[in-house]
């Protein structure tokens, strides 16, 4: 069953959580270069936009794809000017914002080289392209070894989707081949919660349960489901997907 409009929002808002704490660094990082406009590129149903507002004072525009996604946003950020639009293509001039930024979208894009080139385009000298996350499903962890095939099951979906599964290990490469400077990548700390919330744990399934889509049969992914809840009750079970971020500057 395809995941709705609220489904995805609320595991939109689970990942905006994860990484606020390095947007609340890189806002404070930058701060002696004020913006005027920011861009969230692939903003889906808006779960970053009320936390742009209040982090900056610039004008903070969203564009994605989804017009279903961006209904959906101008209900949480009414306050900001929103676009349907493909990021191949963006209908910007040159040298239009002071930062461009994404969110777990770089993989769901088919040329991404292409893409990024058009985000610098519209970007002012000096300004800033931000990718806050990717993950790299290739480097994913599962224990116990009943879910060790979960990173080849995930792999499977994603490239079905469409997605890169991968794009996390090659934001480096992709910022320095588009001639970006002052360049800062990195991954986030991967920590084995002890206890995780009911919504997690759930939100999770539901992304996941889309991927595993003829690749594993409905009772199958019943007991997988099951096995989990067991493992999650006596401490066992361990899910690290590595997630890396990654900026840079336009050069002047």
């Amino acid at each position: 069953m395809a995941l709705s409009i609220q489904d995805w929002h609320n595991r939109f808002l689970i990942q905006a959580q994860w990484t606020r704490a390095l947007r609340l660094y890189f806002f404070d990082l930058i701060k002696l270069d004020p913006a005027d406009k920011i861009l969230d590129i692939g903003c889906g149903t808006g779960a970053l936009l009320p936390d742009l507002q209040s982090l900056s004072p610039a004008d903070i525009f969203g564009a994605d794809v989804s017009v279903k996604h961006l209904h959906r946003a101008s209900k949480l950020s009414p306050e900001s000017s929103l676009l349907g639009t493909d990021v191949h293509n963006l209908p910007f001039a040159d040298n239009t914002f002071d930062m461009i930024l994404s969110h777990y979208f770089l993989m769901w894009i088919d040329n991404t080289s292409h893409a990024i080139k058009e985000m610098v385009r519209v970007i002012k000298p000096g300004g800033y392209l931000v990718a806050f996350a990717e993950p790299d499903y290739g480097g994913r962890i599962d224990f116990p070894s009943e879910f060790f095939k979960f990173r080849e099951y995930q792999i499977s979906g994603l490239k079905k989707a469409g997605a890169d599964p991968y794009m996390g290990r090659k934001l480096p490469h992709l910022f320095h081949e588009i001639g970006l400077h002052d360049i800062q990548c990195g991954a986030y700390d991967g920590r084995w919660e002890s206890s995780l919330s009911k919504q997690d744990i759930d939100s999770e399934w539901l992304v996941l349960e889309e991927d595993l889509q003829g690749t594993l049969s409905p009772q199958e992914i019943i007991e997988l489901k099951e096995l989990e809840q067991k493992s999650l009750k006596d401490g066992s079970r361990l899910i690290y997907v590595p997630t890396f971020y990654a900026w840079g500057k336009v050069k002047k």
